[in-house]
């Protein structure tokens, strides 16, 4: 990792100009890679599984399902694949701001975990898991549109292979997960869980889930001290009831709750990104009622002394604001305790949230209707009926 930093940093003056024109010269784009592999390994990449991407052979060029197809090919066309440090400190550059997922594989070897036997790990059932994950990780590229995903495939490629060592990856699968060239969180293996485990680190770091679903669209930011206290200040305005729903939510400001999540970017610990899920849900769901706001600790020394502020020691960590005062504070990563601290609040300020209608009930009559409908249909096609 340390050398491929410092390639990026020998080469920040590139323009985007550049670094598009390396990508370009790519065999990735230009030529198929076997110019540096024999025959046999030309042959085995045109028709492996193409990971991160969607599970694609020859054979899938015309597929029966026209839709599954487009899909297929939206993936192909936004996944790079990275053969030299030179095209990775590209990658980087032209990714900018945005999340880059880096997927470090092989087709001849699949580990289920770190922990995992590495005798076993290219046993048939061990391959299939990684053949599971990558239909998994096709869902997200196609959904994440502002996450860039980069494969590295180190069979039957020794610059490659000489990648992976640079980015310290000696197991496969790793997905490594980077903000401005810098790596801030790794998964190594395809075992249970893992494609959980993936989706939640691109929603926690690249803010985009399923749907075209947006974090900044629920929940806000904050890198220092006047960010916060804006976010504090704020109040959320009347929301109207969702279909199938009944009372609008119209809080006053000094009964509304805001919640701010203290987390951390590199090597957050698994909580962080367990729990981040159910956040976004509170947030979405109790619009009106409450605000939710993130900060990580180390983005720089304001949001450090903000946590100390908060008197917080662990992370992830919650604290529970009204009218600008603290009034409960929680630090863990219970899904279920979370919410109920929110409930509590709503409960205790005696916050009514929109109720599901009751659906009308049918007359007897009605129903007699309905049923002399279906004996007579079932009649004219020659069966017995149970109405």
């Amino acid at each position: 990792r340390h050398s491929v930093k410092n390639n990026r940093n020998n080469k920040q003056r590139d323009t985007p100009a550049m670094a598009a024109q390396a990508l370009s010269a790519s065999s990735a784009f230009v030529a198929p890679a076997a110019r540096r592999v024999g025959l046999k390994a030309k042959q085995a990449r045109q028709q492996r599984a193409f990971r991160v991407n969607a599970i694609y052979t020859e054979s899938a060029r015309v597929p029966s399902d026209n839709r599954r197809w487009k899909e297929t090919e939206r993936v192909m066309e936004r996944t790079q694949e990275i053969h030299t440090s030179q095209e990775l400190s590209a990658a980087f550059q032209l990714a900018g701001d945005k999340l880059v997922m880096v997927a470090v594989e092989s087709d001849e070897e699949c580990t289920i975990s770190e922990d995992y036997a590495a005798s076993t790990a290219g046993t048939e059932t061990d391959l299939e898991q990684c053949k599971q994950l990558s239909s998994s990780l096709s869902r997200i590229a196609r959904e994440a549109d502002e996450v860039a995903f980069l494969k590295v495939e180190i069979v039957g490629d020794n610059d490659a292979r000489a990648l992976a060592k640079e980015l310290g990856v000696t197991t496969y699968p790793t997905y490594q997960y980077y903000k401005r060239g810098e790596l801030l969180w790794q998964h190594v293996g395809a075992g249970a869980g893992a494609a959980q485990q993936l989706a939640e680190g691109v929603l926690y770091y690249g803010g985009q889930g399923a749907d075209g679903l947006h974090v900044s669209d629920y929940i806000t930011e904050c890198t220092s001290k006047s960010e916060l206290d804006d976010f504090i200040q704020s109040c959320a305005a009347p929301q109207s009831a969702p279909d199938g729903f009944v009372g609008d939510i119209e809080v006053p400001c000094d009964k509304q709750l805001a919640v701010v999540d203290i987390g951390m970017d590199k090597n957050a610990p698994a909580g962080c990104m367990n729990i981040f899920p159910a956040v976004l849900s509170l947030a979405r769901n109790t619009m009106g009622f409450t605000r939710w706001a993130r900060i990580a600790v180390d983005a720089n020394a304001e949001c450090k002394d903000i946590a100390k502020h908060f008197n917080v020691t662990q992370v992830p960590a919650f604290v529970f604001l009204a009218g600008g005062v603290v009034v409960d504070t929680y630090q863990g990563s219970d899904r279920i305790e979370l919410m109920n601290r929110v409930l509590k609040f709503q409960q205790a300020n005696g916050v009514v949230l929109p109720q599901r209608m009751t659906p009308k009930r049918m007359s007897t009559a009605e129903a007699k209707e309905i049923a002399r409908a279906a004996r007579e249909r079932a009649k004219a096609q020659g069966r017995k009926s149970g109405w």
